[in-house]
Formats: C-alpha cells, sequence, structure tokens
C-alpha cells in the first residue's frame, strides 16, 4: 500500500534511559523540532516539513520527503535531554536504514548521518522563490554540493518579506546522486544508495558565512559535531529543576511526566533563537507577545530562568530600536512588525506582567530597572483605549484566530485585557512608587485610572454570577475606528487578506456601513449583514482570573462554573472552550491550553478530583511530547509542536506533582 494511504497509528509513549520512542504508520505524524537558536527545523519522521536556516524569520527554502512510492515505516527515538533524533526506516517489512539528524551546537548547520542498507529517495521540494545557483557532483571522492538562494523580497509568512538574498547550501559525503525530477517543477531526487552517508544543510546567512560554514562542518568529523551537540545540551538539561529530586516518588504517571518536562524543555529550546525569541510553531517564524507569556511561565517553572529573561530582551532590543511592539516581531530581521487590530492592548498587558513574574522569581530589581521604559510604555500605550472603563480585544487572540469567538466582538470590552491592565498595572505602579521613579502627582493621577477601571469591571464583566468574555456595551462609549489593520471579516476568493500567493494574511480593512470590517476588494461588494449582538462566555477567559492570580474575583465565585465544567468533562470526555449556554459553534473545540488552565483552576479552588485532569493533560500530549494549538473532539487540531500550549499545560502538571500529598 502507498504510505499516503496508509492509516495514522501510534503506540504510547516507551520510556527509556538513554531515548524516547514513536512508532509511526502515518500520513500526518506529529512534528519535532530541531534547533541551536540560530537554525531552527521541523520534522515529521524522517522528513524534513519545514527549514528556517538562520535566522529565525527567513523564508523556509525546502522540503525533503521520503519518497512515497514503496510503502515505508518508521520508528523514531530521541535522546533524552537533546533534540537528537534518531529514525529507523523499514521498506518492505525489512530494515532500509537509519537516519540521524541534529542541528549542531555552533553552527547554523542540520547534519544527518545515514547507515543504509538499500536505497532510498527523497524528493527536495524547492520553494519557488529558490534559484539554484551551483550544483556539483564528485561521485568518484563521493561528494557533492547544492547552492540555493532567494532574491531580496522573498515571503518569510503572509506578506513580510526578508530584506536580502539569502543563502543555503546542501553538501554531502557519500555514495548520493542529485537529479531534476522528471514530474515536478522546482524538484529534485536525491538518491542515496547503501553504505555511510552524511548530509549538511548550511545556513548564513549570508553568502560568505554559507561558504565558511560549509568548509567547517566538512573539515569536522560528523562524529565530534555530534559530541560538541550533546555536550552542548547537557549543560542546557543541567540548568533545569532536578524534577526527579523534586516529585514526590508516589505521584501519579511520575515517569511519563518526567519525560514530558524533558520533551517540552528540548521543545521550547529549539525554537527558541539567539535573540531571545520563541517560536509560535512551524508555519508562524515570528515572536507573539502572547504566546511568549505562557512561554516565559512555563520556563520558570522549569528553572529556566535565563531562557525566560532572554524572551524579554528580545522585546527590550527592539523596543529601544522602534519605540513600538506589536502582536509579533521578526526574530533577527530587522523592521517586520505582524500588526493586528487593536494590537496596543493585551500584548502590553502580557508584557508587564511577564516582567513582574521573573521578578517575583529571581529578585532582579536591576533588569527591572534597566527595562523600564518600555514597561513605561507598555501601561500609556493602553490607557488612551479605554472606553467605559474597558479594553477591546487584540485580534490575534486565539479564541478569535481558532473561531471560538467572532472576529464582529473585538470592539467589544475584552475581560481578559482589561484584567491584564488592571493587574500589571497595580505591579507596575506599586514598583514605580517604591523606587520614586514618578512625580507625586503623575502616580496619583495613573492610580485614579487603575482604581476606577477596577472598581468598574464587575460591573462590566460579572453578569449574574459568572464572567463574561466581552461586554458589547464599551461601543456605547466610543465610535470604533473607520479603519483597522487585521483580517477581513468576509473572506473567501478574491479577498485581499486571504490572497493564496503569499501575501495575504493580514492588511488594511475598513468599517462597512453595518460596522464590519472588510477589505478593500470585498468592501466594493457591499456591506456584510450586521453582527449580532451576542455576550460571550468562554471557559477560558474564566479561568484566565485563576492564571493570572487575580484578586479581581473570589475564588469561591468561580467554583460553580468549575464544577460545571468538571462535571461536563467527567460526562463527556471531553473538555471545551464554550459553554453550552453561549456556544454558536459546536460545543467541541477548544483551545490546547484549557486542559493546564482547568487543572489550574482546580487546585485552587478544591473542586473535583485533580487528578482526573492531570491524567488527561497527560494523555493527549504527542508522541514527541507536545501539545496542539487546538483541539476537536479531544484530537489535535491547528497547528502542533506548540511551546505556548504546551508551556502552560506543563507547568499546570508540575503545579499538581510538586504538591501531590500535601
Amino acid at each position: 500500500m502507498n504510505r499516503k494511504h496508509t492509516v495514522f497509528t501510534l503506540t504510547l509513549l516507551i520510556i527509556a534511559s538513554l531515548s524516547i520512542s514513536i512508532h509511526v504508520q502515518a500520513q500526518e505524524p506529529a512534528i519535532h523540532s530541531l534547533g541551536n537558536g540560530r537554525m531552527c527545523v521541523y520534522g515529521q519522521g524522517p522528513d524534513i516539513i519545514t527549514v528556517y536556516p538562520s535566522p529565525y524569520s527567513t523564508p523556509s527554502l525546502f522540503r525533503l520527503l521520503v519518497a512515497d512510492d514503496i510503502p515505508h515505516e518508521t520508528h523514531s527515538t530521541r535522546e533524552i535531554g537533546t533534540a537528537v533524533w534518531t529514525h529507523h526506516l523499514s521498506m518492505g517489512g525489512e530494515q532500509a536504514g537509519i537516519l540521524q539528524d541534529f542541528v549542531d551546537a555552533e553552527l547554523p548547520v542540520l547534519v544527518r548521518h545515514m547507515e543504509l542498507k538499500r536505497e532510498i529517495r527523497f524528493r527536495l521540494i524547492l520553494n519557488p522563490a529558490v534559484q539554484v545557483l551551483d550544483k556539483k557532483q564528485h561521485e568518484d571522492a563521493g561528494t557533492g554540493e547544492m547552492l540555493l538562494m532567494t532574491n531580496a523580497g522573498t515571503v518569510i509568512y503572509q506578506k513580510y518579506v526578508y530584506p536580502r538574498p539569502l543563502f543555503h547550501q546542501i553538501a554531502w559525503k557519500g555514495p548520493v546522486t542529485l537529479e531534476e525530477s522528471d514530474e515536478q517543477e522546482n524538484e529534485y531526487i536525491l538518491s542515496c544508495q547503501q553504505g555511510e552517508i552524511d548530509i549538511y544543510f548550511v545556513g548564513g546567512p549570508e553568502y560568505t558565512e554559507v561558504i565558511n560554514h560549509k568548509e567547517e562542518a566538512l573539515g569536522m568529523a560528523q562524529e565530534e559535531m555530534l559530541n560538541r551537540t550533546r555536550g552542548w545540551w547537557r549543560q542546557f538539561t543541567a540548568k533545569r529543576t532536578d524534577f526527579e529530586k523534586a516529585l514526590p516518588a508516589n505521584v501519579p504517571l511520575r515517569q511519563e511526566l518526567l519525560q514530558t518536562i524533558d520533551d517540552v524543555s528540548v521543545m521550547i529550546r529549539t525554537q527558541q533563537a539567539e535573540e531571545g525569541a520563541v517560536m509560535a510553531g512551524y508555519p508562524y517564524p515570528l515572536g507573539y507577545v502572547r504566546d511568549q507569556y505562557g512561554v516565559s511561565r512555563g520556563l520558570l517553572a522549569l528553572g529556566y530562568h535565563e531562557e525566560a529573561r532572554n524572551i524579554l530582551n528580545f522585546y527590550w532590543d527592539i523596543w529601544q530600536d522602534a519605540g513600538v511592539l506589536h502582536c509579533a516581531q521578526g526574530i533577527g530581521v530587522e523592521g517586520i512588525f505582524h500588526i493586528h487590530e487593536n494590537d496596543e492592548v493585551e500584548s502590553p498587558g502580557y508584557l508587564i506582567m511577564q516582567a513582574f513574574d521573573l521578578l517575583e522569581k529571581t529578585g532582579d530589581e536591576q533588569y527591572t530597572t534597566n527595562i523600564f521604559p518600555m514597561l513605561e510604555w507598555c501601561w500609556e500605550v493602553q490607557k488612551k483605549h479605554l472606553a467605559g472603563y474597558m479594553l477591546p480585544f487584540n485580534g490575534d487572540e486565539t479564541y478569535v484566530a481558532g473561531g471560538i469567538l467572532p472576529r464582529s466582538t473585538l470592539n467589544d470590552g475584552s475581560a481578559e485585557a482589561t484584567m491584564l491592565l488592571i493587574d500589571g498595572g497595580a505591579k507596575l505602579l506599586k514598583w514605580i512608587e517604591e523606587h520614586r521613579l514618578w512625580p507625586e502627582k503623575r502616580l496619583d493621577d495613573n492610580y485614579r485610572i487603575l482604581t476606577d477601571v477596577r472598581a468598574h469591571f464587575r460591573e462590566n464583566f460579572w453578569i449574574n454570577g459568572s464572567l463574561i468574555t466581552n461586554n458589547p456595551a464599551r461601543l456605547e462609549h466610543t465610535d470604533p475606528p473607520r479603519f483597522r489593520h487585521g483580517v477581513c471579516e468576509r473572506g473567501g476568493p478574491g479577498c485581499l487578506v486571504y490572497r493564496t500567493d503569499g501575501f495575504g494574511g493580514i492588511d488594511w480593512t475598513e468599517m462597512d456601513a453595518n460596522g464590519r470590517y472588510q477589505c478593500p476588494v470585498c468592501l466594493a461588494t457591499g456591506p456584510m449583514p450586521a453582527a449580532d449582538n451576542i455576550v460571550y462566555k468562554l471557559i477560558s477567559v474564566s479561568l484566565t482570573p485563576l492564571y493570572f492570580n487575580s484578586a479581581l474575583i473570589d475564588m469561591a465565585e468561580l467554583r460553580p462554573l468549575i464544577i460545571q465544567v468538571y462535571v461536563s468533562y467527567k460526562e463527556t470526555g471531553l473538555v471545551s472552550s464554550r459553554t453550552k449556554k453561549s456556544a454558536v459553534l459546536e460545543n467541541k473545540r477548544s483551545v490546547g491550553y484549557d486542559y493546564g488552565l482547568i487543572l489550574y483552576a482546580m487546585l485552587r479552588t478544591g473542586v473535583g478530583n485533580p487528578e482526573d485532569l492531570y491524567r488527561e493533560t497527560l494523555s493527549i500530549v504527542d508522541e514527541t511530547g507536545a501539545w496542539s494549538e487546538y483541539y476537536l473532539d479531544g484530537v489535535p487540531s491547528g497547528t502542533r509542536c506548540r511551546p505556548w500550549e504546551s508551556a502552560i499545560n506543563l507547568e499546570a502538571l508540575i503545579d499538581f506533582a510538586l504538591n501531590y500529598n500535601k
């Protein structure tokens, strides 16, 4: 049977002293990541699906897939404490070869070492923007190379482009031949014969850097590169809290949790660039503010204080140059800002909270003082969006992007954004007061704003004994903007925002006669129907006061909702981001971190049996040890290998385990 027609099956995690194992007979196996801060690579078993060659915000230049004309199976392992992956390939029921992948510790080079018992062919599928500048094969010497380039202006993601030419080289040692495909444009066939082969995928990004990196890699033994990479990973793993000692001996699923701690630690580190930013997953080569808040919390829970500080360093460096921050920023390439609707709310609140989470863990007052100008901006930029003592939604909010909350609500009052303003603002203003950084009048004026917003929070968002997600009444206190930089509400064929030529995504929209926001192309077709004026109650938002340790809602007042969520889970076996009463879409989709938020809530309020959610959260981790962006009927949906969801869920699991039996 052809591989693309086989059914995806996988075994449970096999815990071993030296590796984790996954067994894949799959059309869509889970995705794993490899990286060293300079190069980031994503794989599915032996397939390389995305390569960001250096820096992290660059176009992905190619995919390398096992040719699918021969049925094959893969058994993949990752060495504990490292991002060294080994893939055992079988074809026709017989072992075909062993492939080992790692990104070198010091160079932006992905090394693939192969020991093959038979020929294995790979499809090298180039990004259409890639030019092949040169290719050489020296069959007698058993070497070859292929030099790739994209011109300045090649798309990284949506409409964001890399501003300079980008170079990359593929080089090899061993019995390899490279031929253009007879069937597909921009495709080559890499035929690897029986024997030992080393393939080097080399980043730069400049031409001189690529050549130097290639020569340095080829001048070393593969084993030498592997050993220094293992050493680099050992240093990283040694900085982590020793959970083998910290966890009680009788914690349920203790070995599975220890394995997942290692899985997530490595997964996050591979996606953390040397600039400090952590990617949001393989389709999103940018540094997202909201995502990295949860990642920072997870890093702090793991004991990785330096890595958490480096995330803030990333924003501090950009803010010093640009004076602004947006929903997401380019990593290692200047001038790229992913601008969503209402970027001056929610994201700045997360940054303030993140800074004070770090301060609480490290006690490093000097660091907070150093980045204070950025934190001051984060506070000031939010205030002008207050209307009726409420802030609106940021357009890249997970619930909106996932279709759980309609985009038509973005100008409504947002409980979460407003809560972040209050809780983050309280920490910041108290710190300013203690360090006497503002004149008394300025401090008093800002305390007055904070006090007023806090005093109206329950009036605006606590309705009939529950926390609502959005409040349309905010629009009674402000005129919505005529233009927004974000997503067209109509979408569909021809829409500027949803174009398929690589330049779609986020763009300017204008409000139509019925208050809906459309791109210029869609606007010309006439207004959309007016949106329904609906108040939503999303479980995720209702649980955030406990996640933020907020005093805005008393813990006891949240117990009825948590009881409802827990009872629903016990009855259906599913976690959902919606309550049945508020659902417009089917009540089957959840954001991937709902599991962690619910476990937090149960631990804080004493509702139900937290061990149930602990076990459930561990049970849905995929075969690489990561959580997904969304779940539909409990099945992964959306982006896999996600640092944000994985960090939030893991922090909750660690909290449960450290306090087990207390």
